[in-house]
């Protein structure tokens, strides 16, 4: 899925389907057939009062094969692991330690888990007040990838495999694996403001100091600069280290908004930052 997904379907059953899998983020094809209705239009009977109603039916197996079908050719959706899910086009890529690999690839539903516990983490520092706030959102809703016509939103994940200790071993399993860092883009719909983008960053303590977060940046902004022109984030004035991350990474000064948080009972500054990629 590009950045501003154009939302074009052929029929209502491709609609439905699409906006079901966007909705839940990630779905088996049991449970669309099990959940899929579509308007076949007036139903026979008409209801106690005047007027009439629509009836919504099940697509048979066929029809929802090929509505899945077409929705995979048109780029919308993808098949992974047993689920359909929303499409993104950004390809795995590779960053290496000294004690093993980061991989940093687009979000699963299956990181919600870890990506959360690593937002609280590095929230929890009390200096990234927005990350905390994207947080209580993921709480509340049950997709991570968001791609309607009303939002975009992404998350990109960073996912260290420690290095075999002795030549010969087994290769690392995915429980072996740890995702250590994120990165993620929001932005609404509006004409007005479709062009920008927010962006939070972050990784977990244990692995800061090892390029993790210029990678994450790097890969994030490549993607969002096929379709944002700006993307921005703010930080607390006392957040140094953060500001001197951006900073280093080309990352320009807007302003600042005086006294706009309170952290630990104090009232901080709001440092905006912006780039274009």
């Amino acid at each position: 899925m590009s950045v501003h997904p154009t939302l074009s379907f052929e029929d209502e059953a491709q609609r439905t389907i699409y906006e079901y899998v966007e909705c839940h983020g990630a779905v088996s094809p049991d449970e669309l057939a099990r959940s899929i209705r579509i308007d076949k239009g007036p139903a026979q009977s008409k209801p106690a009062r005047s007027g009439t109603y629509s009836e919504a039916v099940p697509l048979s197996p066929d029809e929802l094969r090929a509505s899945v079908g077409e929705l995979k050719d048109a780029g919308y959706l993808v098949e992974t692991d047993g689920k359909l899910r929303i499409a993104l086009s950004a390809a795995p890529a590779e960053h290496e330690l000294a004690d093993g690999t980061v991989t940093i690839r687009p979000a699963r539903e299956e990181d919600r888990e870890g990506l959360i516990e690593v937002m609280q983490s590095v929230g929890s520092e009390g200096t990234y007040v927005v990350a905390e706030n994207v947080v209580e959102q993921l709480e509340r809703e049950p997709a991570l990838v968001r791609a309607n016509d009303e939002r975009s939103r992404v998350f990109f994940v960073a996912v260290f495999e420690p290095e075999s200790d002795e030549e010969g071993e087994e290769e690392s399993t995915a429980a072996d694996e740890e995702l250590v860092g994120w990165l993620h883009v929001d932005a609404p719909e509006l004409p007005s403001l479709c062009h920008t983008a927010e962006l939070t960053v972050g990784v977990a303590t244990d692995h800061r100091r090892e390029g993790i977060g210029s990678a994450l940046l790097e890969y994030g902004l490549e993607w969002a600069g096929d379709g944002y022109r700006k993307v921005y984030q703010s930080v607390p004035a006392t957040n140094e280290q953060a500001i001197e991350f951006l900073e280093a990474n080309g990352w320009k000064r807007e302003g600042e908004r005086e006294e706009h948080y309170r952290i630990d009972e104090e009232f901080v500054d709001e440092v905006l930052f912006a780039i274009w990629p």
